[in-house]
């Protein structure tokens, strides 16, 4: 029986942050990510990737797939609370 992805992610450097895969991040080179109902199902190794169906393909390059990392970066001088620039960024202010 075939996995069934939404979504699978090809191609990528994975950093799984797990302490125990024996590199920096926990890195997993040339992995596949499938989604299905907006979790991740399966990661890994492309290469064990099992048989599977999924709706949309994105290749990733070799570009990374990095856990919880949203709009992380800012300033010090912005300490203190930037909700109402979170607001206006997702109204589609820059």
């Amino acid at each position: 029986m075939k996995l069934r992805f939404d979504t699978i992610f090809i191609n990528a450097n994975l950093a799984t942050m797990d302490t125990n895969v024996p590199a920096p991040y926990g890195m997993i080179k040339n992995a596949a990510l499938g989604v299905a109902g907006g979790k991740i199902t399966w990661l890994g190794p492309q290469s064990d990737l099992p048989a599977h169906k999924a709706e949309k393909k994105h290749d990733c390059e070799g570009g990374w797939i990095t856990p919880g990392l949203v709009d992380c970066h800012t300033h010090l001088v912005f300490a203190g609370n930037r909700a109402r620039e979170f607001e206006l960024r997702l109204e589609g202010a820059s």
